[in-house]
Formats: structure tokens, sequence, C-alpha cells
């Protein structure tokens, strides 16, 4: 095999494999400890606090999504926001508060974007 045919598989083999999963999101929430609730129910994700609304609190969600290789975009703060409301969904929150975001590039992936908040349940 020639040199050049040699490097064009080597590319068509990363950019195949690179295909396969362009994210990967981790969190502080473990959803197997906690019941699922309906996957359709409405979570709030605010960057301030819920002015006028009663809440509990019920504890910190911190969520990572990195994406996997260079070739794909980088994260969105509304990819974040999705999973901060998988995590509260776990963890039986209504909404996420007091949520910041910062991104970056990390040791383990191409591009990052964390989100963390506090996790509450509305209260009638």
């Amino acid at each position: 095999m020639s040199i050049k045919a040699r490097g064009l598989f080597v590319t068509i083999i990363i950019l195949t494999v690179s295909g396969c999963a362009s994210y990967r999101t981790s969190s502080n929430i473990n959803s197997e400890n906690f019941l699922p609730l309906d996957s359709n129910a409405r979570v709030i994700i605010t960057e301030g606090t819920l002015s006028g609304r009663k809440y509990r609190v019920i504890g910190p969600i911190e969520v990572t999504v990195k994406k996997l290789t260079v070739f794909h975009k980088s994260p969105t703060t509304e990819q974040a926001n999705e999973a901060l409301k998988e995590k509260a969904r776990a963890m039986g929150a209504d909404a996420v508060i007091e949520v910041t975001y910062d991104s970056g590039v990390g040791f383990t992936s191409w591009g990052y974007i964390e989100a963390k908040g506090t996790g509450v349940k509305l209260l009638e």
C-alpha cells in the first residue's frame, strides 16, 4: 500500500470513528439513585432566582458536555441546559436556579461547556 493510499485510509478511519459519538455528558448526579420522573415534565432553568416563588432546595447539580473530536461543533448552552433538565428530573427538581456556565478546552476533550446550579422543588 502506498503512503498516499495509507494516509487516505487512516483519514477515512478517523472520520468514520469520529462520527460515532460527538459529545459526552457527565454529572455529579447519578440518575440510578433516583426514581425517574416524567421525561416531559417541565423544568425551569434560570441564571437568577425564582422571585416571588417559594421553593425547597434539593441540592447542587453540575453537568459537563464535552465534544470528543476536533471535527465537531463546540457544545452549546442549550445542550448543557438539556443535561441540567435531565438530572433535575432524576432528582425530583422542578427548577435549576443560579445557573452558571463555563467553557473551554480541556485535557480530555476538544471543547466543553460546564453548567452548575441548584436544584429546587417548587412549593404551592
